[in-house]
């Protein structure tokens, strides 16, 4: 099956099984392939297959799609030969053709199998084919039929488990069960590859009864080789090996016969599995090679299982999280390249926008708590949504106030404009507000809003285990303390503000206000939103 092996810069390099029509590449999350690079466009290119070939096509990316240094016209179709490399943005693809079933011969004791997609090791998972019509003794034809029975039954058991809610645990468990069933093995180890791009054991089991304790010695060299090359090994007679893979460790403990096999997912290696054996009354076959093949592709689908449904976890907790405060957009781009938030931060024009509720004092004095919060809890959802829907970002909660950023993480030349509509938009929606708190006999409450446009430092600040995504420096503070000049139902701006703003806005000049901390009177006026 034509796959596609993908380096980026970052070396997180993994193979992609071209197994559907159509392959979508880009930086937008829902692409099949991903490349977490800012010169691929969200939706880059496509590789649509058909039974006798492969064509990649250009989707009319802004930097567009090179093959062998050629960049290919957008929206056409290219077909795509065996070695070809694609080049989009510093993200190398190279396709490739394998036949799954193809194998190389035995070099000496050494037997190397080439990587099996998942589908095709499933669909011969331990499997092979033994004509009845062969000349061979009924008993040995009794006894190779209870074999495949045995098989069948315990890879049966897996996939229930798999079809279930399972814990890896219990995977690993039913993987050894049938390797040590049907294997003459002494040792099975599973290795975990960890995001640092190590490896760790995760599952082991001896035959010989016994804690297993500490991880044993293993074949490194063997090791090294299965996880460079993703290809699956057998050594038949280990000691005797003359394919350099003799390693000391094999030599030490007196391993006989070693197997090892890559656990690859779709976006990569996973981890391995490891089998070996002490007794030289029996070695490995090429039958137990398959069988560790197969293993190794369920153990895939196990890992690739918890991974995504981890993933997914993770990525809805955080967008729960995120919501609450940014605008989608920024969002989807903060969960793309997580990478991304350190503290820091970067000098920016921005507008802060900030709202409070007037007599909320008296308001606290004369009613319960309940009632309290509950009305403050309504207050923020309504105004919160008019913020983001105007592109606004939520900065954070004072009390019964709220701080608002435009032109941030992002900045847009609207940014100010964007501001006062959205102020003009909250003022609207705080007299229908009122309305329906009286209707409900709850006290009507009303908000005062100040508006300022200038640079400030913006970025994460806090420590490593706890962020707050912010802007300080003067222009937050005259935007504060305009907010304080504002009388209910009024939006005050600065001279800042009111430049940006096109004819559009009516305002009414306030004359010029000496602020707190400022050596110069400031030009202020009314944003007339009635």
């Amino acid at each position: 099956m034509p796959n596609l092996y993908v380096q980026t810069p970052g070396n997180k390099n993994f193979t992609f099984e071209i197994n559907r029509p159509e392959i979508s590449i880009g930086r937008e999350l829902k692409n099949d392939i991903i490349l977490d690079d800012p010169r691929v466009s969200r939706m880059h290119a496509l590789v649509l297959k058909t039974e006798t070939e492969s064509v990649l096509r250009d989707l009319g990316s802004g930097n567009g799609t090179f093959v062998n240094g050629q960049r290919i016209q957008p929206n056409s179709d290219f077909k795509l030969k065996e070695g070809d490399e694609i080049k989009m943005g510093s993200c190398t693809l190279t396709f490739q053709r394998i036949d799954p079933f193809r194998t190389q011969l035995p070099v000496d004791s050494f037997r190397e199998v080439l990587q099996k997609t998942p589908n095709d090791l499933l669909a011969i998972s331990a499997l092979h084919s033994f004509s009845a019509s062969q000349e061979v003794p009924s008993l040995v034809y009794r006894q190779e039929l209870e074999k495949k029975e045995r098989i069948l039954r315990l890879f049966y058991d897996l996939n229930l488990k798999l079809s279930s809610v399972f814990s890896l645990e219990d995977i690993y468990e039913q993987v050894f069960d049938i390797l040590m069933e049907i294997t003459s093995a002494s040792r099975c180890f599973i290795f975990r590859k960890t995001e640092q791009g190590d490896f760790q054991q995760v599952a082991a089991r001896l035959r010989n009864e016994g804690d297993v304790g500490t991880p044993l010695p293993i074949s490194q060299t063997i090791f090294a080789k299965v996880a460079s090359e993703r290809v699956s090994i057998l050594l038949e007679d280990a000691l005797q090996a003359d394919s350099g893979l003799a390693s000391k460790s094999i030599l030490y403990n007196q391993i006989q016969s070693v197997m090892a096999a890559p656990i690859v997912g779709p976006r990569g290696l996973l981890g391995i599995v490891y089998v070996d054996r002490q007794d030289d009354l029996e070695t490995f076959s090429a039958d137990d090679l398959d069988l560790l093949n197969a293993v190794a592709v369920h153990t895939g689908i196990a890992l690739n299982t918890v991974i995504t449904y981890e993933r997914l976890q993770k990525q809805s907790q955080a967008r729960s999280s995120f919501e609450r405060f940014l605008p989608r957009q920024v969002v989807d781009e903060i969960l793309r390249s997580p990478e991304r938030i350190k503290l820091g931060g970067v000098r920016q024009k921005v507008t802060a926008l900030f709202a409070d509720v007037r007599n909320f004092t008296t308001l606290s004095e004369n009613s319960t708590p309940e009632l309290i919060v509950n009305l403050l809890n309504r207050y923020f959802s309504m105004v919160s949504e008019i913020i983001f829907r105007h592109g606004g970002t939520l900065d954070k909660y004072i009390g019964d106030g709220l701080m608002a950023l435009f032109g941030a993480p992002y900045v847009n030349e609207l940014d100010a404009v964007q501001a006062v509509r959205a102020a003009v938009e909250m003022q609207r929606a705080m007299v229908r507000f009122a309305e329906e708190l009286k209707t409900e006999n709850l006290p009507p409450i009303s908000i005062g809003i100040g508006i300022n446009t200038g640079q400030a430092i913006v970025g994460y600040i806090g420590s490593e285990t706890r962020l707050d995504y912010t802007a300080i420096g003067d222009t937050i503070n005259t935007a504060a303390r305009l907010e304080s000049l504002a009388q209910p139902g009024q939006i005050v701006i600065s001279e800042n503000t009111m430049q940006v703003l096109d004819e559009s806005f009516v305002m009414k000049p306030l004359g010029t206000e000496k602020l707190k901390g400022k050596n110069v009177n400031l030009r202020i006026a009314e944003v007339v939103w009635q």
